[in-house]
């Protein structure tokens, strides 16, 4: 764990005494032990002084935050934590549930003793460290901020807590963590947080994904798949360990000081790798693929389907090696297969989008217009799997027809295939990843290519880099770091790692910064409210998304330009130590102050009719650039569209072919180091779109 500050408090009260008490005292709970003389004082009942109060329910689990570290480099204990100052969230399991877990362990042998003060200290942490959230600068989660699937932030072992909801025999509502574990008593409010008591010990499942779903029962035959493949021992990796090792993380970032600590921000702790399936399930298969009774069946009535509805390559084998790449089933799993951990709530991104709402749930039930993003799967042949956001659900590689008016969906002519966010009773909260059930067998179809990814394909940045997912980085940050800076090397193909950044020189400076607060304060002139702020005298290199079919597309950056940005050479190609330059330097002070007018920038509402608006459309192409999408919103009443400063530049337009991995650079142009490289999304456009039947929509 990182240093933690002392934070508000909720009662006025307690921010009256702490108005006349000592300046705070930052509590570290790495390496320093925590100064008892300098806590605050406090009228009202902090977390651990209602642990020691409740000796009926909780005198073991205050046994156990009284013997418990923060860290192996502190001698300062859980329960001296819990009664500081901050906001926690605490699932406390009551003198029951401990007694239950442990009696559990010594009756299988891994406990020779049940006396709580001499159980091992892994024991120990387990039970206290999976209990506790550090909500941070937030509020603590009460069970009204509940919705089914993952909490946004890790509990104190790193691990997502995950909630669902039931029903007893009279009808109300039950509240679920961690699939199996239930509250009796929720949203115990004290000073820092709030403490829901449950009936079980939560302990996270420590197998890997994909020995998760093995053991899954209503997963037998994708379990199977797995195992048939190969693939389940590629779903094994967990975290690099050499950059637990890397004193250089524990440092604050050079810029993050910049600006008069504008741009205050950490390193991760550390580099997890991670995975997520999505896996039909045993009732599934059968339905779909008409019956089988054992696994010989199963493969050749699943082979039979696959071959006669999957869009794969000539060269494709429907032989019994299923290990070879090219193989059908092989082909088939691997399209199940992302190389990141994907929480319910950040498979899409709800930011700023048309119609976004900050009261509304993160389902998407109460936004305006649905919201999407696209990611790489796994496997020799690239490929990508869309997943969109509608009212109560997520799904994949979804096709809608929308309202180009207002954006709403008017119908998906293609559906596609529901995910759902639990298994029911059944853990999918694995400790290298997440499994979700689907209702459909996923396939990459010709509908896929031809339909669903023959669009105009929008890619946050943030879905390019798996470690940035994985390591819960994005849509994350508090008041004490805005943004999350990166070593070099985090992004490149070390220990296992996705390699989709395969050069950065030693002068750039990664910086991710979020609008976590108010999607629209401040007029951020960003998709999904985030970027990448890059500095220093910059040069860098992205794995490019595969392309869907082979034809001609149009490459465009997505830009927020202000004084001090830089210009870039980009360069573009296959070969990532030798790629050839793609047009001049982009200027990304273009549409600063009077610099608009030199492109043909005009907002729409000064041009009065559509043929003007069309007009200036073909002077701003000519000069190789668009307006910023309509789509998202840096004010309530001003989409992207009416910015000069939000824009897209046309980076590269030719062919592209399925199948081949393309690479794109970034080098700065200019002398200063102190210039930034903004970097927000890309769009890749097939001539269909931008040059068809029907001219470009504006969204």
């Amino acid at each position: 764990m990182r240093p933690k500050n002392f934070r508000n408090t909720k009662s006025a009260a307690a921010l009256l005494i702490a108005a006349v008490a000592l300046p705070a005292i930052a509590l570290t709970s790495c390496t320093e032990d925590i100064d008892d003389s300098n806590l605050y004082t406090f009228t009202g009942e902090m977390m651990t002084d209602h642990f020691r109060n409740e000796p009926e329910t909780f005198s073991s689990y205050y046994t156990l935050i009284s013997r418990v570290r923060t860290s192996s480099k502190s001698e300062s204990t859980i329960a001296q934590l819990l009664e500081a100052r901050g906001h926690y969230t605490c699932f406390a399991p009551t003198n029951e549930a401990i007694a239950f877990f442990i009696d559990s362990l010594y009756d299988t042998g891994e406990l020779t003793t049940k006396d709580l003060n001499q159980i091992p200290d892994s024991i120990a942490e387990t039970i206290v460290f999976n209990s506790i959230i550090d909500n941070q600068s937030s509020q603590a989660y009460a069970s009204t901020d509940f919705s089914v699937g993952a909490l946004s932030l890790t509990n104190m072992k790193d691990r997502y807590v995950s909630i669902s909801f039931g029903n007893d025999s009279t009808g109300a509502t039950i509240i679920y963590v961690n699939s199996n574990s239930e509250v009796i008593d929720k949203d115990i409010e004290v000073e820092n947080g709030y403490i829901h008591t449950i009936n079980k010990v939560l302990s996270p499942s420590t197998a890997t994904v994909a020995d998760l779903i093995q053991s899954t029962e209503n997963l037998r035959y994708f379990g199977y798949l797995l195992g048939v493949t190969g693939w389940d021992a590629n779903l094994t990796l967990y975290r690099d360990e050499d950059y637990e090792l890397d004193e250089r993380k524990d440092e604050e970032p050079k810029r993050s000081k910049a600006n008069g600590g504008h741009w205050k921000g950490i390193f991760p702790e550390h580099r997890y790798f991670g995975y997520t399936v999505f896996a039909e399930t045993d009732s599934v298969f059968q339905e779909k693929l008409g019956g089988f009774a054992n696994e010989k069946e199963f493969l050749d009535k699943l082979m039979a389907f696959v071959k006669e509805n999957a869009f794969y390559y000539d060269n494709t084998s429907y032989g019994t090696d299923y290990t070879n790449p090219d193989n059908a089933i092989n082909q088939f799993v691997a399209y199940h297969l992302l190389p990141e951990r994907l929480i319910w709530s950040r498979m899409v991104v709800f930011s700023n989008e048309k119609g976004y709402s900050n009261e509304s749930p993160n389902d998407g039930s109460g936004y305006s217009v649905n919201v999407w993003d696209y990611y790489e799967t796994m496997g020799y042949h690239r490929r990508s799997l869309k997943i969109t956001g509608i009212r109560n659900g997520k799904r994949l590689n979804r096709h809608s027809i929308m309202n180009l008016s207002t954006y709403k969906e008017k119908e998906a002519d293609i559906p596609g295939i529901n995910i759902n966010p639990t298994n029911g009773g059944f853990d999918n909260n694995a400790m290298n990843g997440y499994y979700y059930t689907i209702d459909d067998i996923l396939l990459w179809t010709d509908q896929v290519p031809k339909r669903v990814l023959n669009e105009r394909m929008r890619y946050d940045v943030c879905a390019l880099l798996p470690e940035l997912m994985t390591n819960n980085c994005r849509r994350t940050g508090d008041s004490n770091h805005r943004g999350w800076y990166f070593l070099q090397d985090y992004f490149q193909a070390k220990n296992g790692g996705s390699g989709c950044i395969p050069y950065i020189s030693n002068e750039t400076d990664f910086c991710y910064l979020t609008n976590t607060q108010n999607a629209h304060s401040g007029g951020w002139l960003n998709y999904q409210a985030d970027e990448f702020n890059i500095s220093g005298s910059y040069d860098f290199t992205l794995k490019l998304p595969p392309v869907p079919y082979t034809g001609t597309y149009e490459i465009r950056y997505g830009m927020n330009n202000n004084n001090v940005r830089g210009m870039a050479q980009i360069y573009l190609g296959t070969n990532p130590n030798n790629l050839p330059a793609v047009g001049i330097p982009i200027d990304l002070r273009t549409g600063y102050s009077d610099n608009s007018k030199s492109i043909g920038w005009v907002k729409d509402s000064d041009l009065g009719n559509d043929d003007a608006i069309e007009e200036n459309e073909k002077t701003l192409r000519n000069n190789e650039y668009l307006k910023g999408p309509k789509y998202f919103y840096p004010s309530p009443t001003a989409s992207g569209r009416d910015f000069p400063l939000c824009l897209r530049r046309i980076i590269f337009r030719g062919q592209l072919e399925e199948g081949k991995t393309y690479f794109i650079r970034f080098k700065s142009v200019l002398k200063s180091a102190n210039t930034e490289f903004f970097f927000d999304y890309l769009e890749f456009v097939p001539k269909t779109v931008y040059n068809g039947e029907e001219p470009e929509d504006k969204w």
